[in-house]
């Protein structure tokens, strides 16, 4: 049986921009020790992240910016008002999907909340 030979890493546009953002944020905090505890992430996540590599999921990516208060275009560096024109050309309003997901989100939590509840014992 052949050996499979390690692929080199794959880095995205994604990815890169996803780096350079941390490492603009790095700099804003105050370094990494400071940054590294408001993102919610794993240090070895954070260090892939941080090098352009692995594959993050979206969820890793939104829990990011939900982390550090910010929305995921800001994580990539786009303001706000170009994700509402982007979504405009759609045909879609950027305040009523933020709304709808906040409102999921919340829904998804309460459920969690609930299913964890009925789980312990009284």
């Amino acid at each position: 049986m052949p050996v499979r030979k390690p692929q080199p890493l794959d880095h995205s546009i994604l990815n890169e921009m996803i780096a350079i953002r941390l490492q603009q944020l790095e700099i804003e905090n105050g370094g990494m020790e400071k940054l590294l505890p408001k993102t919610g992430l794993a240090r070895q996540t954070y260090y892939q992240m941080l090098r352009g590599a692995g594959n993050p999921t979206l969820k890793t990516i939104e829990r990011l910016a939900a982390s550090l208060h910010m929305s995921v275009f800001e994580l990539l560096g786009f303001e706000v008002e170009d994700a509402r024109r982007a979504l405009q050309r759609g045909g879609v309003d950027y305040d009523d999907l933020s709304s709808a997901i906040a409102k999921k989100n919340r829904a998804q939590r309460t459920i969690a909340r609930e299913a964890r509840s009925r789980k312990l014992p009284v």
